[in-house]
């Protein structure tokens, strides 16, 4: 079985400015690499995306760009 590399993983968080800052959520096992789509009046966009695990078990579908690998 190949062994799970850690990640930490970031989400947008509103400052009491009302801006929005990219700030880390925790630690999680990257699993592999997916893609998301969003729909637009003009027809549907995809993107890349990060299969996680968090701790709990749970599993999440973040953009690649919120992902940092750490080991």
């Amino acid at each position: 079985m190949k062994e799970m590399r850690k990640v930490m993983v970031s989400e947008y968080e509103q400052q009491s400015d009302k801006k929005f800052k990219l700030v880390e959520k925790g630690e999680a096992l990257f699993h592999a690499f997916g893609n998301d789509y969003q729909e637009f009046e003009t027809g549907v966009g995809t993107y890349s995306t990060a299969i996680v695990e968090w701790p709990d078990g749970s599993v999440s579908n973040v953009s690649v760009e919120h992902v940092r690998f750490i080991s």
